[in-house]
């Protein structure tokens, strides 16, 4: 369910856009009033507030107002350029901590699903995290150099496919290189985890 929260207001806005007549006004309010019912329902159901919804929303309230006070689409299509460039700044002021923004999620997500601390060095980290950066870098400018050459209508279709094309390349390869990055044993013990059995009752089979 929350994996659904995080990507609803994305998919509130181009569900909003296709089916009333290519409308980016009443597609701005879509997006607005979903990203504030992701932070209202993430607080009733995990009563918490998540600091990334919050930045999306107050993001997209400062440019969805402009779009609809001023009635020019082009602020809500900056829209992603400056919150992928929160993400890298993020990303970036993480790298002067001793264990960055990337690694405290990371190794919480895996903690509390599969159990188990990655071994990785500062170094390994340093790398993902730079790659990361780089990455959110990338979309942020091909997103203000799509709002500014593109129409409205072909800005739409390259953010909602274009984009996700991407993000289904990048995230997989960036998987693939974090595990390559393991040293043979803890690959096997991330196997064993990922397929839920106990490593000890493996090796004693």
């Amino acid at each position: 369910m929350k994996a659904i929260l995080d990507y609803l207001p994305a998919v509130v806005f181009f569900i909003v856009y296709f089916a009333f007549g290519r409308d980016i006004y009443l597609a701005t309010q879509g997006i607005l009033i979903a990203s504030l019912f992701q932070i209202v329902v993430t607080w009733l159901v995990w009563r918490k507030f998540e600091p990334l919804h919050w930045a999306v929303f107050l993001i997209t309230l400062v440019f969805g107002g402009l779009t609809l006070f001023l009635r020019d689409p082009i602020f809500i299509m900056w829209r992603p350029t400056i919150i992928y460039a929160v993400l890298a700044a993020v990303l970036v002021v993480g790298t002067l901590l001793q264990r960055s923004f990337l690694q405290r999620m990371v190794e919480a997500l895996v903690e509390k699903n599969f159990d188990y601390q990655l071994p990785y060095t500062r170094q390994n980290w340093v790398v993902l995290n730079l790659l990361c950066i780089g990455y959110f870098i990338f979309l942020a400018i091909l997103n203000i150099t799509a709002a500014k050459l593109l129409s409205e209508a072909a800005w739409v279709n390259v953010k909602m496919f274009g984009f996700t094309i991407l993000n289904l390349i990048f995230y997989p390869v960036l998987l693939f290189f974090a595990y390559r990055m393991l040293a043979p044993e803890a690959r096997q013990e991330l196997l064993t985890r990922l397929n839920g059995t106990d490593s000890t009752d493996s090796s004693n089979k």
